[in-house]
């Protein structure tokens, strides 16, 4: 049985990431499941055992994503002291990822996809506000922000710009510009949001 499960878990795993790299080359809409499973190197009736559809497939591509920005806070507070500069590192972190992790690329692509984004995106988004707010209040118990600043509001702002960031750049540039437009938008932004001698000391890169 143990043998069973695992050679499933091998064969989704196949799956995911055929599925991955077959919709980062051919988009969504032109990719087709035969093509996911000649990548894969699995029947289509090994595919229906764990994926009803090629949504499905999608959706799943984008909940393995669902927990990333939990680890990337958990790994920027394990080396930065301020919990503002973490939350900066943590957005660099993520353009990384963007640029480098396939699995990554391609569920920020699907969640611009319109047969996704009533799906999948009101959960991934609420997910990384209450990251940010979380950092934002780690932030303000440490004197870090100024007094003025509702950390409800001002996350759910910093995840709008860094949403609103990678539809820019990809519109604009192909996305090759998006690490040198976050650090422009954190330095504008970033002066409002917390007190004077935490803004000398952050880092924009």
């Amino acid at each position: 049985m143990d043998s069973k499960r695992a050679r499933s878990a091998h064969t989704r795993t196949k799956l995911l990431k055929a599925a991955a790299e077959v919709f980062d080359r051919e988009g969504f809409s032109r990719s087709s499941l035969t093509a996911v499973c000649a990548r894969a190197d699995v029947s289509k009736g090994a595919l229906y055992c764990h994926f009803r559809s090629k949504e499905a497939l999608g959706v799943a591509i984008i909940e393995e994503q669902s927990l990333l920005w939990h680890r990337l806070r958990d790994e920027q507070l394990a080396v930065e002291e301020s919990p503002t500069q973490a939350l900066i590192a943590m957005s660099f972190e993520f353009v990384s990822r963007l640029e480098t992790d396939l699995t990554v690329r391609v569920s920020a692509k699907l969640l611009r996809e319109a047969v996704f984004f009533d799906v999948a995106a009101a959960a991934q988004v609420i997910g990384w506000v209450a990251v940010v707010r979380e950092l934002l209040s780690l932030a303000r118990e440490r004197g870090e922000l100024r007094a003025e600043v509702n950390v409800r509001h001002a996350a759910e702002q910093i995840v709008s710009e860094l949403l609103g960031l990678q539809f820019v750049a990809q519109a604009l540039s192909g996305g090759t510009d998006l690490r040198t437009r976050l650090a422009r938008v954190w330095k504008a932004s970033s002066g409002c949001l917390v007190v004077a001698p935490v803004y000398e000391k952050l880092r924009f890169e």
